[in-house]
């Protein structure tokens, strides 16, 4: 485990709100202290929040519920594996008793958040900001809309944000004069978070400029003896796919071999989306998007990172310069990876830049207070208590701006709706789709709470019309071979076939298939001619 985010930072005096004041005696310890409390402080009202906000059940996206399913059944998603968060969420379901499954994965996210947020207030204090600013950065970045979102939702994100920012804060306490454990702990994190999400790989110039700036003290034989052995054990987490493909009840990127889990930890399917962009395209399209993205989750505070760019980089001691470089290094790999990956979600790989730049940010606005300080016309206090005032307000403008994108609060329709779904076929059915997520809705029925071999009900995830006339025609294909399921598991001989689907149930139609109603929201599919029943309940 790594050692405690609690540990003082390293600073010759403490940080106060305003401005630095004489050493006393006791200021190390009553800046632990602080720091401490502080830090409970900014948990306690980042996880009210994210409660608050927090996805009830399924819904949201596919993915989200793709998680959900794999809390409770186990098994293998889409590329690249994330086998370290497939054995997590399994756990994090047997050891949490209270809610429904679905939500305590959402909660597992919003704990990793508030972890993450926790660890970049330390971050930043280790580089020298005071208490306040950095309280303040660190809570205006809890409430930027697309680390918010990622945190009431079950997703990855959260905890690969609570990795990034626990790794830089390790080896940034060991380049501040550290003992070699933070070094250690460092390395180990980032090992460990290979096993979660491979994207991890953009923080490797970070850590080699970090470890290089002091390889005096970095480069000995038991560091390399620990990084090569970590390495090995981050690397073998993959095994345990091939482990979940045989047991595992949802399995959509089987394992059976080394082949294949080289095709998925490369990127499987992904591949085809990566670097997709000529120059031209990247100058005229996605650099204008990511500006969007960027005004989107700083606003009129974008101006402070830049600001803060320039402080961190040039004008600090070399110790906290390296730092910031190594801090900068992945925000330029985030902003690099994400330009050319071609995703509708492609905004949430940007994260890592939203992070760094939220420690600019911070630097940034520690200069600003500081010059504010010195030229604000007014007694001390007074411009003590404008400037905390400021620091107040930041994340509260932040919060409720936020809120009104990120909060999931009360988003039950998806779930309802899928319930009355299920309801509506009963039993001994094939159910067809033509969305993504509508087929993880329902597999986390059908597959996560067990109604499918309890009801006899299969799906076929973007069924065609030709699939279907090849079942009523030849009694064979994709369709045909979920029905030979329902027969093997003990359902009736000619079991039911539906679709939720307006577009599917018109495209069967006019392809001459018979559609008629079944329930409401749901239509049931027989050959041409057939006069159609309502599904078998």
């Amino acid at each position: 485990m790594a050692p405690s985010m609690a540990s003082p930072p390293v600073s010759t005096a403490p940080a106060p709100v305003l401005a630095a004041g004489p050493a006393q005696p006791d200021a190390g310890r009553d800046q632990t202290r602080r720091d401490r409390w502080v830090t409970a402080g900014i948990a306690a009202a980042v996880l009210a929040v994210y409660l608050r906000s927090l996805l009830p059940g399924i819904g949201y996206s596919g993915d989200t519920a793709k998680w959900q399913t794999l809390s409770l059944v186990g098994g293998v998603p889409h590329a690249t594996g994330y086998p370290l968060y497939v054995a997590l969420v399994q756990a994090f379901h047997t050891l949490v008793p209270i809610g429904n499954a679905a939500w305590r994965i959402n909660l597992l996210s919003a704990l990793a958040a508030v972890a993450a947020v926790a660890v970049l207030y330390h971050l930043l204090r280790m580089l020298d900001l005071r208490w306040g600013v950095a309280a303040a950065t660190a809570l205006v970045f809890a409430f930027t809309p697309t680390f918010w979102t990622q945190a009431v939702i079950a997703e990855v994100y959260s905890l690969h944000l609570l990795f990034l920012v626990s790794i830089l804060a390790c080896l940034t306490r060991w380049r501040l004069g550290g003992s070699n454990r933070w070094l250690l702990a460092g390395i180990g994190l980032l090992a460990l978070s290979f096993g979660h999400h491979l994207t991890t790989v953009l923080l490797l110039p970070s850590v080699l400029w970090l470890v290089w700036s002091d390889r005096h003290r970095a480069v000995t034989g038991r560091n390399a003896l620990w990084a090569v052995l970590v390495a090995v054990l981050g690397a073998s987490q993959y095994l345990y796919l091939l482990h979940m493909t045989e047991v595992g009840g949802y399995v959509e990127s089987p394992v059976h071999d080394l082949a294949d889990l080289w095709g998925l930890v490369t990127g499987g399917p992904f591949k085809q989306d990566m670097w997709a962009f000529t120059a031209g395209e990247l100058v005229r399209d996605r650099i204008p998007l990511l500006w969007d993205f960027l005004r989107g989750e700083y606003r009129i505070l974008l101006v402070l990172p830049a600001v803060g760019l320039v402080r961190g980089l040039g004008r600090w001691t070399s110790g906290r310069r390296d730092s910031a470089i190594a801090v900068a290094l992945l925000g330029l790999a985030s902003a690099v990876y994400g330009l050319d990956y071609d995703v509708p979600d492609v905004v949430v790989f940007f994260l890592p830049l939203f992070l760094a730049l939220a420690v600019f940010l911070g630097i940034g606005l520690d200069g600003a207070v500081a010059w504010v300080g010195d030229r604000l016309p007014a007694p001390p206090r007074v411009a003590a208590g404008v400037i905390a005032g400021a620091l107040i307000a930041m994340p509260l403008a932040a919060g409720l701006v936020g809120y009104r994108q990120a909060s999931q609060r009360g988003a039950v329709s998806e779930e309802q709706r899928i319930e009355r779904i299920v309801d509506g076929v009963g039993e001994n059915a094939v159910i067809l789709t033509d969305d993504y997520d509508d087929s993880e809705y329902l597999w986390y029925f059908l597959i996560g709470q067990g109604l499918g071999p309890a009801r006899h009900l299969e799906l076929v995830h973007a069924a065609t019309v030709a699939q279907v006339q090849e079942y009523y025609s030849s009694g064979s294909g994709q369709v045909a071979s979920a029905v030979q399921r329902i027969v093997a598991g003990g359902g009736v001989d000619r079991p039911a076939v539906v679709t939720s689907s307006p577009a599917q149930a018109d495209a069967l139609r006019d392809a001459g298939l018979t559609v008629t109603g079944a329930a409401p929201g749901l239509w049931r599919v027989d050959p041409q001619g057939s006069s159609g029943q309502a599904a078998n309940r």
